[in-house]
């Protein structure tokens, strides 16, 4: 399809984009001086000529002169000047070796020299050689012109880039942040950023010189859909790259431990505070803080006594220690602790911490533990009856860990209970099929605090091991020790916390050393 009213539109696509460059092809010619003739040739051009040449004198018409070429998607244009030649009535464009062509014909508007353009539509990628040839109405021709021109399409998309991103993230504002690498192509106009807000469509146009973009009303898991626009040399038409598809990532942040608080059920142990009988998950928390109960997983402090200066609490929970009355503990495996966090959020990571004054994968600190979280947990009202209540959140199922062979002939430090572990620390298992809190909670890990030595109970690498431990010393940053939990992605928000302990723990005693729990996640 050939398209003449091409040029005009080209001439503001020019104006608007870039500077076209054209090709000027050479002409062979001759010039008379003092009856000599010197010819500007070569041997290339010498064979495309011959034959005019070896004819002799003959009848020729004017030549397409100063041919520039354009490049587009599945389509080339040419613009192209004529002299005066009043004989001059049409072009004639050949490619493919003068397999294809089109005719144009030439509707002179100027006595004088004429600019022409035309525009082939649905030719192939590539490389071409156009021969351009100039014809009147009896069959004479003018002397050929060869012009290179480069046809565009799929593959030239496909090797497209889109403008480099830096990074992506989420602001404790809401807002989503995007760093641009800078723009090193001289093709690449600007960049299109497209995402869905409430069900609209938005597009924003981004500037080479733009570094830094704001946009809001995005939450974590929303698409970003990128592409850049590109306006090659000497080309027709602007090229989209192909769309790339990103995702708005979480926003992480350490959660206020300022805001978290206690928030026992049944089967919690509330040892030693709030109690240590089975309804002390009603009662209150003492208002002193010196009893290493639920609430010194969140103090700062993982060493059992109280930081000088600090808060007079010693920092660590620590549950009684039932190991002695065995088979007859009111509290055993699994040990329940639930709290709130204060906000909802989307956890995303954890820290937990061992007591930090003992030494390292010693005393009561756990090994097995699971996190359960909800957003709101069922309360009593919830419930027909107080025993179906109790019986929801005293049910839980777990699968242990495995006893060290070290540990299991001397649980407790008495060889008399030589084998028994599960027997004396560990609740029988629920009878299946009981409905229960789990089904209500979502798992977001089950986890091992792992010896990094990989030694047996009661032997450690101090140089390996101590560090992921902690000392607890009073100039000790916590943050730089524990053991670090990447929590399963649920992609809800939750605000309850439930943190159960499974057998066994790294001492093989039904007793509880935990220093320290942190949080982090998104809750804005």
């Amino acid at each position: 399809m050939i398209e003449n009213n091409f040029f005009s539109q080209l001439i503001n696509k020019k104006i608007n984009k870039m500077k076209s460059i054209r090709l000027i092809t050479a002409m062979v010619a001759t010039v008379c001086m003092g009856g000599m003739i010197f010819m500007y040739s070569c041997d290339d051009m010498n064979s495309l000529h011959q034959k005019y040449l070896d004819e002799g004198m003959g009848v020729y018409i004017g030549a397409a002169d100063s041919i520039s070429v354009f490049s587009g998607n599945n389509k080339i244009a040419f613009e192209w000047k004529i002299n005066a030649d009043p004989r001059i009535a049409k072009t004639v464009i050949y490619w493919d070796n003068r397999t294809q062509s089109v005719e144009l014909p030439v509707v002179r508007t100027t006595q004088g020299e004429m600019w022409l353009e035309a525009q082939i539509d649905d030719i192939s990628e590539g490389e071409y050689m156009f021969v351009f040839e100039m014809q009147d109405d009896h069959g004479n021709v003018s002397i050929p012109v060869e012009v290179s021109g480069t046809v565009l399409g799929d593959i030239y998309i496909e090797n497209l880039r889109n403008r480099g991103i830096r990074e992506i993230s989420r602001l404790e504002t809401g807002e989503t942040q995007i760093f641009w690498e800078e723009v090193n192509s001289r093709t690449l106009l600007h960049s299109v950023i497209e995402y869905v807000v409430d069900g609209q469509t938005k597009t924003v146009i981004l500037d080479n010189v733009e570094i830094r973009t704001i946009l809001t009303g995005l939450q974590t898991g929303d698409d970003l859909i990128i592409s850049s626009v590109h306006f090659p040399e000497n080309g027709l038409e602007e090229f989209h790259s192909i769309r790339r598809r990103f995702i708005v990532p979480r926003f992480e942040r350490l959660m206020n431990k300022e805001l978290f608080y206690a928030a026992f059920k049944p089967g919690d142990n509330t040892t030693p505070e709030p109690g240590d009988n089975d309804n002390a998950w009603r009662n209150s928390l003492p208002t002193d803080l010196d009893h290493r109960d639920i609430r010194a997983l969140w103090d700062g402090n993982i060493r059992n006594n109280a930081r000088p200066g600090g808060p007079n609490m010693r920092g660590i929970l620590h549950t009684n220690d039932q190991t002695g009355q065995w088979e007859n503990a009111r509290f055993k495996f699994p040990h329940h602790f639930t709290f709130s966090i204060g906000v909802m959020a989307e956890l995303t990571r954890m820290k937990i911490h061992a007591r930090g004054d003992a030494g390292s994968f010693t005393e009561h600190s756990p090994r097995y533990f699971e996190i359960w979280a909800t957003d709101v947990p069922k309360e009593e009202d919830d419930f027909d009856t107080t025993e179906e209540f109790e019986l929801y959140y005293r049910t839980t199922y777990v699968v242990h860990g495995q006893l060290d062979a070290q540990i299991r002939t001397n649980p407790g430090g008495d060889a008399s209970k030589a084998g028994q572990g599960y027997e004396l620390f560990v609740k029988p298992a629920p009878e299946p099929g009981i409905h229960n809190w789990q089904e209500d909670w979502v798992l977001l890990g089950d986890f091992e605090m792992v010896k990094p030595s990989g030694l047996p109970h009661n032997q450690r690498n101090a140089g390996i091991d101590n560090p992921v431990w902690g000392d607890g010393s009073d100039n000790h940053d916590i943050m730089s020790s524990g053991f670090d939990f990447v929590l399963r992605s649920v992609d809800i928000r939750v605000k309850y916390i439930r943190l159960v302990i499974k057998y066994p723990n790294w001492h093989h005693t039904n007793c509880i050393n935990i220093g320290e729990v942190t949080f982090w996640g998104d809750d804005i």
